[in-house]
C-alpha cells in the first residue's frame, strides 16, 4: 500500500493512455448495465460512494494531465488562445469553472504534497481548493507548513472546519495589513500624460483601489491574446487594450481609415504588391497581411499619384461594412466565429471570406465576425476559412479541419 506522499502505490502500473481509457470505458459500460433499481439500500449507498471516489480519482489524474497540457500549450493546434478557452469549448463548461481548473493545476505545481494526496483520493477537490487559497494568502509560510496543513485536512471531517483552520493559520502567518481610506487614496491619485523626445506618449498614474479595480478589469477584458508570428509582450497588449477602450464606441472596435497611396499604373491592383502604405496620423509601411486585415472592416479612401508624384485623384471615403450590416453579423454570429472562441462582438472585426479587392461581396454570406487574434491568424496563413458566412469551415495550415472532441461511445 501507499506509504508516503513521495512514494507510489504498491502494484500500480499506469500503463499507456489507451490502456487507461479502455479500462475506464469498460468499467463505465459495466456500471451502465447494472440494475440500480434492484440494489438494496446498503449496496446502493456503497456503490454510489465507490463510484464517487473513483470519479474523484480520475478527475485528479485528468488534472495532472491538464497541467502538462497547460505547460505545453497543446491547445494552440486547434486555434485556442488559452487553456481556459480550450476547456470552455471542448468540455462545455463556464468561464469561471474553466479558470478555476487552470488556476488549480498551476497552483498545485508548487504544492507537491497536496497534489499527491489528491491523486490518491485522500483529499477532496474542495479541500484542495481551500489549501490553494491558504497558499495564495501566504505562499512562503505555506511552503514550510504544507505537510502540517495537509495532515489537519485529512483529520477534519468538514470542509468548513478546514476553512476555519486555514483562516486561523493565515492570521498567525502574517499580521493584518492596514490600508488608507478611500478618501486618502483619492487624494493621492494622479495621472500625467506627456510626449517624449522620440515623439511617443507616456502615461504615469496612480489610482484609488475602487477606480483602479475598474480600470484593471476593463483592460483585462479588452487585452487581446498573443498572435503567433507577431511577438508581443503582455505590457504591449495592455497598451493596445487601453487604446481600444478609448476609441471604441462600445459596439465595435475603432474603425481605421485606409489611405492607400498608389501610382496610377498599379491602381488596378493596390494590394498586389508585397507591401502597401497605410496612413492614419503618421506614415507607416505595413506588411501586406496587416493591411489586408485592416481593410476587411475599414473606411477606405484611395489616393492616386502620377509618375511625378502629382496628385491625380482622391476618392471619397467609403464605409465597407455599414452599421445595419454589422448588426446582422452580430445577431447571427453573436461572438467571434472561430471554433472555441467567444470573444464579444465589440472586440471583433467583420472579415471578408473572399476579399473585397478580389471581387468578394460585402454581404453577410461573405462576411463573418472574427476577434483580432483569430482575424490575424487567418490573414497570416495559420488557418484558412472556407464556405460562407452562414456555414463557415475552418482548417489548419496543413488542410486538416478543426474538429470537436470525440465523445466516449460505450454502446
Amino acid at each position: 500500500m501507499f506509504d508516503s506522499a513521495e512514494g507510489t502505490e504498491e502494484g500500480y502500473d499506469p500503463g499507456s493512455t489507451s490502456d487507461v481509457f479502455d479500462i475506464a470505458a469498460t468499467a463505465l459500460a459495466w456500471a451502465e448495465d447494472e440494475q440500480v433499481a434492484e440494489f438494496g439500500n446498503d449496496e446502493l449507498t456503497l456503490s454510489y460512494e465507490q463510484l464517487r471516489k473513483v470519479g474523484d480519482l480520475f478527475y485528479a489524474q485528468a488534472q495532472r494531465r491538464l497541467a502538462v497540457v497547460d505547460e505545453r500549450q497543446t491547445y494552440k493546434a486547434d486555434g485556442y488562445t488559452s487553456t481556459t478557452a480550450y476547456l470552455k469549448h471542448r468540455f462545455r463548461t463556464t468561464g469561471g469553472q474553466a479558470k478555476r481548473q487552470v488556476a488549480d493545476v498551476r497552483a498545485l505545481r508548487e504544492m507537491p504534497y497536496t497534489r499527491k494526496l489528491a491523486e490518491l483520493g485522500r483529499l477532496s477537490s474542495d479541500q484542495v481548493r481551500t489549501l490553494i487559497s491558504a497558499k495564495q494568502a501566504a505562499p512562503e509560510q505555506f511552503a514550510d507548513d504544507e505537510r502540517e496543513l495537509c495532515d489537519i485536512a485529512e483529520k477534519l471531517e468538514w470542509v468548513a472546519d478546514l476553512r476555519n483552520a486555514t483562516a486561523y493559520w493565515q492570521q498567525a502567518a502574517a499580521a493584518e495589513p492596514t490600508f488608507p481610506t478611500l478618501e486618502d487614496q483619492r487624494n493621492a491619485s494622479y495621472l500625467f500624460v506627456s510626449r517624449t523626445f522620440e515623439n511617443m506618449v507616456k502615461l504615469d498614474g496612480l489610482f484609488d483601489s475602487e477606480r483602479g479595480a475598474q480600470l484593471i478589469e476593463a483592460i483585462r477584458a479588452a487585452t487581446p491574446a498573443p498572435v503567433e508570428g507577431e511577438p508581443s509582450t503582455p505590457s504591449q497588449r495592455r497598451a493596445t487594450a487601453l487604446f481600444d477602450l478609448l476609441v471604441s464606441d462600445g459596439e465595435r472596435p475603432a474603425t481605421p481609415t485606409l489611405l492607400v497611396h498608389v501610382d496610377a499604373e498599379t491602381f488596378a491592383g493596390p494590394f498586389a504588391d508585397q507591401y502597401s502604405r497605410l496612413r492614419e496620423t503618421n506614415n507607416e509601411v505595413l506588411a501586406k497581411y496587416t493591411v489586408d486585415r485592416l481593410a476587411c472592416d475599414a473606411n477606405f479612401r484611395r489616393i492616386v499619384f502620377g509618375q511625378k508624384s502629382e496628385l491625380i485623384d482622391v476618392g471619397r471615403s467609403v464605409r465597407l461594412v455599414t452599421k445595419p450590416m454589422r448588426g446582422a453579423l452580430v445577431a447571427r454570429d453573436r461572438h467571434c466565429a472561430f471554433p472555441g472562441c467567444d470573444r464579444a462582438p465589440q472586440w471583433c472585426d467583420a472579415h471578408h471570406i473572399i476579399p473585397w479587392w478580389e471581387g468578394g461581396a460585402t454581404s453577410t454570406s461573405n462576411m463573418i465576425l472574427l476577434c483580432r487574434n483569430h482575424h490575424s491568424l487567418i490573414h497570416i496563413g495559420k488557418f484558412t476559412l472556407r464556405g460562407t458566412g452562414h456555414e463557415p469551415r475552418f482548417y489548419r495550415a496543413n488542410g486538416q479541419p478543426i474538429g470537436r472532441i470525440e465523445l466516449l461511445d460505450t454502446g
